[in-house]
């Protein structure tokens, strides 16, 4: 755990709050550091959730799969991102996603019972951890608000020009990295992969766009 203090103490959930004060709330909150394998489930659709999850490692997945099999990645969250927090902020909501480690991951599991309850030993800064919480809820609504803007279009190239745009305004650059493979890509925008790599060769023989595996960049036409 103290190899990671600094990194904790850095994340959005802890931001504002000393070493000193941290390692006093880690300590009350039930704090544990837990490592999970490459397509491990963190967690499944149909859980109760009870603990708040800060990725230290590595990156996760959320998904949900629809009745028939097909598997939708909602979005896919990386270092210092929360998992799940809606879920456990609303109290016996069982979970309709499912969090997939890709790769290797390391995440802090938090108890949201004791981080969202008065207590003893940091009160003085409770209030504020409360309200970084908030605030990465608020957070999370503007992402899904992106992602329905993304999977809203009709065609193919309207969702994929979507994203690149909402990607090159989040990196505030033409040039970008995007985290998902060819596969997650589909899955995330709701596309057969086939069709959606024959209209990435046409977007870029258009003169759109330009790539190279997961790095792309926009074209001014």
């Amino acid at each position: 755990m103290q190899n990671y203090y600094n990194q904790i103490k850095n994340s959005p959930v802890f931001f504002g709050i000393s070493e000193e004060e941290l390692k006093a709330m880690l300590e009350c909150f039930n704090a544990r550091i837990k490592t999970y394998d490459d397509g491990e489930l963190i967690i499944r659709q149909g859980d109760l959730i009870n603990n708040i999850y800060l990725v230290l490692e590595g990156a996760v997945n959320i998904e949900k799969d629809s009745y028939w099999g097909r598997r939708i990645i909602v979005t896919q969250l990386g270092v210092n991102d929360n998992i799940a927090l809606a879920f456990v902020a609303s109290k016996n909501i069982e979970s309709s996603i499912d969090a997939v480690s890709v790769g290797k991951a390391k995440l802090l599991l938090l108890s949201y019972q004791k981080c969202t309850s008065m207590c003893q030993n940091a009160c003085s800064k409770h209030r504020l951890l409360i309200n970084n919480l908030f605030e990465i809820l608020s957070k999370e609504n503007i992402e899904l608000l992106q992602k329905i803007e993304n999977i809203s279009q009709k065609t193919i190239r309207e969702k994929l020009l979507t994203y690149f745009s909402n990607e090159a305004r989040r990196n505030k650059s033409n040039i970008f990295e995007i985290p998902f493979n060819r596969q997650d890509l589909a899955d995330y925008l709701n596309i057969d992969r086939s069709a959606m790599s024959f209209e990435l060769s046409k977007m870029q023989k258009d003169g759109l766009i330009k790539f190279e595996k997961n790095k792309f960049m926009l074209k001014n036409i």
